[in-house]
């Protein structure tokens, strides 16, 4: 069987390395203004400064100004000098072009161009070192992170497949990279609503990390976060919550612990006690991690848009509809913007407004939106899954309610 990296063959007249288009990226005035905008945009610091000096009298230099040189501009300078300097196959030029192509994953549009070049960066490099070298498999790892966010999931879960089977293969199970390459394999499968396979992993993982770095360690913690977010997605919430306080109270120990662990584990929790119908209790966790939030990621932050859609949770299940309804409108429209209409998290933040718009009595708009949900799932989860397969009788429910 022909792996995963064996794509499209090139034809004679490709270059046989990865060189960089020319264009903006090696532009150094007024288009590497446009390139700071749009990464500003995307949330991409300056990567560095243009000095401008004036030479005095006497050979002194005076500095007059500093303008932000952009990711794009200098990672591609950088990519640009390494390929004319060292040649494509240098493994210089071929980190290079790895950080390149992260830069273009954060930008808009960019992420396509991203996949291509770090598709052929892993077929160069596993034909010029092998698959199995440490730089092949971290640009494979970046490959994957980057097909994931363009919502290809099952592409995603293959090449995360790879690396994590490799690295166990290389490095042993318990190895810091195998365990996070599980991670990532975990978090694919939880996009694909295949939650127990994803909380298994997640408990293998943990385990392992407590038995090698134990129970307090940043890692673990993390990764103590994640397992619980997935009980709380198999539906284990009474479990969840005991797992979630056990972490909660680690974190408060910790003189100067991470405080972002604790909002999130505090955000789960909210989450959870949401659905075990503590309603009071989950409101009150949810305010604080939101406004905490808020004062330091934006309204349109992934964290804050998740925690807002349980605030919203809470909110239907007090039958207050109208006022969920206003919340996932917000969460929905800063959704699109900051992830594009067809990726996954767009569609399940629809599919939540369309079902609070049925409690609401909005069911035309409600079946618009499910039309759309159940096309872009099919696209993304295929066929026959058991969530195309849900929205489908919910449609045939909604359509009959109508007639």
């Amino acid at each position: 069987m022909a792996r995963w990296w064996r794509g499209r063959p090139r034809t004679s007249d490709e270059p046989a390395g990865p060189v960089p288009e020319p264009g903006h990226e090696a532009a150094a005035d007024a288009e590497a203004h446009a390139d700071a905008d749009a990464e500003a945009d995307a949330g991409l610091a300056p990567a560095g400064e243009w000095i401008l000096t004036v030479i005095g009298p006497g050979g002194t230099e005076e500095e007059i100004s500093r303008i932000p040189v952009s990711p794009a501009l200098y990672y591609g300078l950088k990519l640009n000098a390494a390929l004319q300097q060292l040649g494509p196959d240098h493994l210089e030029t071929q980190a290079a072009l790895r950080e390149y192509a992260v830069v273009l994953s954060h930008m808009e549009g960019g992420r396509e161009e991203a996949r291509e070049r770090l598709m052929d960066l892993v077929r160069l490099q596993t034909r010029t070192l092998g698959y199995e070298h440490a730089e092949t498999l971290t640009t494979a790892a970046t490959l994957a992170r980057v097909i994931r966010e363009l919502g290809e999931l099952g592409m995603a879960e293959e090449v995360w497949r790879s690396v994590w089977t490799t690295r166990a293969s290389l490095l042993g199970r318990d190895h810091p990279d195998t365990l996070d390459s599980a991670a990532h394999v975990a978090g694919v499968l939880e996009d694909l609503h295949r939650v127990p396979e994803a909380a298994a992993l997640r408990r293998d993982v943990l385990e392992r990390r407590r038995h090698s770095l134990g129970p307090d360690h940043p890692d673990t913690l993390k990764d103590a976060n994640e397992y619980t977010a997935s009980l709380s997605k198999a539906g284990r919430w009474e479990e969840g919550e005991r797992e979630l306080r056990d972490l909660i109270d680690r974190l408060e120990r910790q003189a100067e612990g991470d405080h972002d662990a604790l909002r999130t584990a505090r955000a789960n929790l909210g989450a959870v006690l949401c659905r075990l119908g503590r309603l009071d209790e989950a409101e009150r966790v949810l305010s604080a991690v939101l406004a905490s939030y808020e004062g330091t990621g934006g309204l349109g932050d992934d964290e804050t848009l998740s925690i807002r859609n349980n605030l919203a949770a809470v909110l239907h299940a007090r039958r207050r509809y109208e006022e969920a309804a206003v919340v996932l409108r917000e969460v929905e429209v800063s959704t699109v913007r900051r992830h594009g209409e067809g990726h996954l998290s767009t569609l399940q933040a629809r599919h939540n407004l369309a079902n609070v718009l049925i409690d609401v009595g909005s069911r035309q708009e409600a079946a618009g939106l499910l039309r759309t949900c159940l096309s872009g799932y099919r696209r993304i989860l295929g066929q026959d899954h058991p969530l195309v397969r849900s929205i489908v009788g919910q449609l045939d429910w909604l359509i009959d309610e109508l007639a």
